[in-house]
């Protein structure tokens, strides 16, 4: 009998064991959960990612591994040859905890056509020729769905790569629970770093730039909400004049709401007889309340929102007349804003390291030719309260062919003491962004 009691014991505590297991799964995967689509069971990466397989996620489609590719999870992907709608479903994260979900997507020539499927995607870089697409916004519910959608009988959707990370509290604190951050760009001096699931790509080789590298021991970047890395932090692009100009940037032709946000740290200890001061201007409006003046040691941020812009648009930095030294940026954060609560009104925050009224900053990412292709996608999103309105989902077309910012030499915007206001385009509902007519890709909250 007492074997007995012990084997039931023994079974219960296995059990509890096996529950607490699969609880951590469940909060992990809460955190982050990467998919390989297309493959089976799971991998920790060279980045010590972990990924898993798309079973349980979706029932549709065809799996595909690519020959001669090696590299994961790009070495497969599964497409859609039929159905309108062919979604990834039961996606678990973090209810109204913002949340940051990246496709990607791997051409490659997997179905022996030589024709890629006639959607529009954000070009990531010219090493490896896949496409991505990236937001960020608060969920509604315990999980989403991602779906693509067809836009042309002849082609078939296809998908490489599901990433979905939860963001720490206080990041991108100014987007709204409707809201969503479609990333357009997001650029620094010298660094390709990626906490958070947020990959920071180089500015590139420009010669109206310095590069300069801190001589401070660590960065303090509690002043910065959004938590750019500090590796980031720790470089910096200087002008080589008083100006520093950011133009082509990756935007749509025609004006959307943007959310952007900079980033700097002074990299040198000053003298008392030196002074780096500088405005920032988005076209006409001023970024920040007034001049920024990087702290050494410590990160500074400034954000922008809800002021139209465009891909003929500019981020200009220009010194103060009492600086001594050029202005300087280490890092930039430009989105589209989906659903903007105020329309292109213009606003913004201002936070630094220090006792100063600093801001943020940017770079330009020269160096990089735009590339034509026929690749990719369009994107969209759920908002929990406009579900029951709309009752499946809220259209945001978003993506197009990545541009990447260089430095020009126009002429200067005069300073504005106001935050400004902004003219153009209503928020992103049904809006077209480039050359692309029809949605073919959403994310969505799962309406339980």
């Amino acid at each position: 009998m007492g074997w007995l009691i012990s084997s039931l014991m023994m079974a219960a505590l296995l059990h509890l064991i096996t529950i607490f297991s699969l609880l951590a799964v469940i909060l992990s995967i809460a955190e982050s959960i990467n998919i390989d689509c297309g493959s089976t069971g799971s991998y920790v990466d060279s980045n010590n990612v972990t990924w898993v397989g798309d079973k349980g996620f979706v029932t549709t489609g065809e799996p595909v591994k690519i020959p001669n590719v090696v590299m994961k999870p790009l070495n497969t992907l599964r497409y859609f040859p039929t159905g309108q709608t062919n979604c990834y479903t039961n996606i678990p994260v973090a209810k109204r905890q913002k949340t940051l979900v990246r496709t990607k997507f791997y051409y490659e020539n997997y179905d022996g056509n030589f024709s890629p499927p006639s959607f529009d995607l954000s070009l990531l870089n010219n090493e490896e020729t896949f496409y991505y697409s990236e937001l960020i916004f608060s969920p509604g519910n315990e999980s989403i769905s991602v779906c693509l959608l067809r836009t042309s009988p002849s082609d078939n959707p296809f998908i490489s790569s599901i990433e979905v990370y939860s963001l720490d509290d206080g990041m991108y604190a100014d987007l709204g629970p409707n809201e969503g951050l479609i990333t357009q760009q997001r650029t620094a001096c010298c660094a390709k770093e990626n906490p958070y699931g947020r990959p920071w790509y180089p500015l590139g080789a420009d010669d109206t730039l310095a590069d300069l590298t801190t001589s401070a021991p660590s960065i303090d970047i509690t002043g910065a909400s959004n938590k750019p890395p500090e590796v980031v932090m720790s470089k910096a692009s200087s002008s080589l004049g008083k100006i520093i100009k950011l133009s082509n940037l990756a935007l749509p032709i025609t004006g959307v709401p943007v959310y952007l946000a900079l980033y700097f740290s002074e990299p040198q200890t000053l003298g008392r007889t030196q002074k780096r001061s500088f405005n920032v201007f988005l076209d006409e409006t001023q970024v920040g309340s007034g001049p920024i003046i990087p702290v050494f040691g410590k990160a500074t941020q400034v954000v922008l929102r809800d002021v139209v812009a465009m891909s003929g648009s500019q981020i200009v930095f220009q010194s103060t007349g009492d600086s001594v030294l050029p202005p300087i940026i280490s890092g930039v954060d430009l989105f589209s804003i989906s659903n903007s609560r105020n329309g292109g009104g213009g606003g913004g925050s201002q936070s630094s390291g220090g006792n100063n009224d600093s801001g943020g900053g940017a770079k330009s990412s020269g160096g990089k030719k735009k590339k034509k292709n026929k690749l990719p996608l369009i994107f969209g999103v759920t908002f929990a309260s406009a579900f029951a309105i709309l009752s499946s989902m809220f259209g945001a077309i978003f993506l197009r062919k990545r541009q990447n910012a260089k430095p020009q030499s126009n002429t200067t915007p005069t300073t504005s003491t106001g935050n400004g206001t902004g003219t153009g385009m209503s928020p992103l509902v049904e809006q077209q962004f480039a050359s692309d007519t029809d949605p073919s890709y959403v994310v969505q909250d799962d309406h339980q």
